[in-house]
C-alpha cells in the first residue's frame, strides 16, 4: 500500500466515526422521553394544585355573600367565559352557611391531552360535619396556568382505604418479657410528657441520646398497650393516653421505640 495514502485514510475513517456520533446523539435525542414526562408531571400538579384551591373557594357557602363577591373568589382558578355560570349559588335562606375544612387530592384522570379531571375530597361545616367528594375539570397550559372549565361534578363520598396490617418478620417478645418492660416505659413515657429537661430522662434512655421532654405541656395519663417484637434491642409499639395541660382535654397516643436491655433494666434508644 503507498503510504501516502494513510492520511486521507485515517481523515475519512476519523469523518465517519464523527459523523455516527453525531447521528446517535441526535437519535437519542428525539426518543429521550424524559421531557415529555417532566412535561406531563408539571401539568398534572398544576392541575391539581388548581382543582384543590378552586374545590375550598367553590364548597365555601355563605347565603349572605353578594354574587359578585363570590366570583372574585372564584376568578383566580375560572376560565373567564365560565366564570358566571360556575359561580352561580342560589340559597333559599340567606343565613345558610358552609364553611370548608379541609380540602384533599383523591385522584387524577386524563383524557390524553392537557383536560384533566381531578377527584377533591372536601370536608365541611354547615354547621354539620360533612364530606363531599367533587370531579373538577381543569384545563392546564403550560406556561400560561390552569383553568376550571365547567362546575364541580359532585359525587358520592369513598370510603377511606383500609392500612394492612405490615408484620416486622421479628418474632414476638415474650409476655415475660412484655411485663418487666412496662414500668420501665411507663416511667419513661411520664418523664417525657411532663419533665422539664433532658437530666429528667437519665434513667430512661440509652447513652447518647438526644431525645427532650415536653417540658409539661402534656400529663401522662396512662399506658394502654404495649407490643413488642425482637430479642433485643426490642421495636416496641405504645397506645397511651395523654392531657392537655392548659385545655384539659385527653388524647390519645401511639409511637414507635427502640428499647434495649441492659443488667435486667430497659433504656429507650429513639422514639418514632
Amino acid at each position: 500500500m503507498d503510504v501516502r495514502l494513510l492520511p486521507k485514510l485515517l481523515l475519512w475513517a476519523m469523518l465517519i466515526v464523527s459523523s455516527l456520533g453525531a447521528v446517535s446523539t441526535v437519535l437519542r435525542t428525539e426518543t429521550d422521553p424524559t421531557p415529555a414526562i417532566l412535561k406531563k408531571t408539571t401539568e398534572q400538579q398544576m392541575a391539581v394544585h388548581t382543582a384543590l384551591s378552586f374545590a375550598r373557594e367553590w364548597m365555601r357557602w355563605d347565603g349572605e355573600e353578594l354574587p359578585e363577591a363570590r366570583m372574585h373568589r372564584l376568578k383566580p382558578y375560572v376560565n373567564p367565559d365560565d366564570l358566571v355560570r360556575i359561580a352561580a349559588l342560589q340559597p333559599e335562606q340567606k343565613t345558610k352557611r358552609q364553611e370548608v375544612i379541609a380540602a384533599e387530592f383523591v385522584s387524577s384522570s386524563s383524557s390524553g391531552g392537557p383536560r384533566y379531571a381531578v377527584r377533591v375530597r372536601v370536608i365541611a361545616a354547615n354547621p354539620e360535619r360533612v364530606v363531599w367528594e367533587v370531579d373538577v375539570p381543569v384545563l392546564v397550559q403550560t406556561g400560561k396556568g390552569a383553568a376550571v372549565t365547567a362546575p364541580p361534578l359532585i359525587r358520592s363520598p369513598q370510603e377511606p382505604p383500609a392500612v394492612p396490617e405490615t408484620g416486622s418478620g421479628e418474632p414476638e417478645a415474650s409476655a415475660d418479657v412484655k411485663q418487666r418492660m412496662r414500668p420501665a416505659i411507663e416511667s419513661f413515657l411520664k418523664a417525657m410528657c411532663e419533665g422539664k429537661d433532658a437530666d429528667s430522662l437519665f434513667n430512661y434512655v440509652t447513652t447518647g441520646s438526644n431525645l427532650k421532654p415536653l417540658e409539661g405541656r402534656i400529663r401522662f395519663l396512662a399506658l394502654e398497650r404495649l407490643e413488642a417484637v425482637g430479642v433485643g434491642p426490642y421495636k416496641v409499639t405504645v397506645t397511651f393516653s395523654v392531657q392537655d395541660a392548659a385545655t384539659g382535654f385527653r388524647v390519645t397516643q401511639v409511637c414507635k421505640l427502640a428499647v434495649t436491655e441492659e443488667n435486667q433494666k430497659f433504656f429507650v434508644g429513639s422514639v418514632e
